[in-house]
């Protein structure tokens, strides 16, 4: 038999804004933050890793810091080329008011 509990968590700024990017239609922030975890997990071997322990078990500090990593990384990879993207639109936007 499976455990489940809810999990919540505050998201603001740049991860917020991400998050909210990568929403698809009709999805709200909290399911596009869980699909995306969902993925997340499903390309590493923490979900393997996560069955076969005891569902009364309690999920290691290091998975919890590998899972955060995992999305940091996500996260980031999606964000820089934004924020470079950005950077150049002010430095133009710059030049135009000057």
């Amino acid at each position: 038999m499976s455990q489940s509990q809810v999990v919540s968590f505050r998201a603001s700024g740049h991860f917020l804004n991400w998050i909210e990017a990568q929403r698809l239609e009709g999805e709200s922030v909290s399911q596009a933050a869980q699909r995306i975890l969902r993925e997340v997990s499903g390309t590493s071997t923490m979900s393997t890793d996560l069955s076969t322990q005891n569902n009364n078990s309690v999920v290691s500090t290091d998975l919890s810091t590998t899972v955060a990593e995992t999305v940091d990384k996500a996260v980031a990879d999606r964000l820089d080329p934004v924020m470079e993207r950005m950077a150049v639109i002010e430095e133009r936007l710059g030049k135009l008011s000057a």
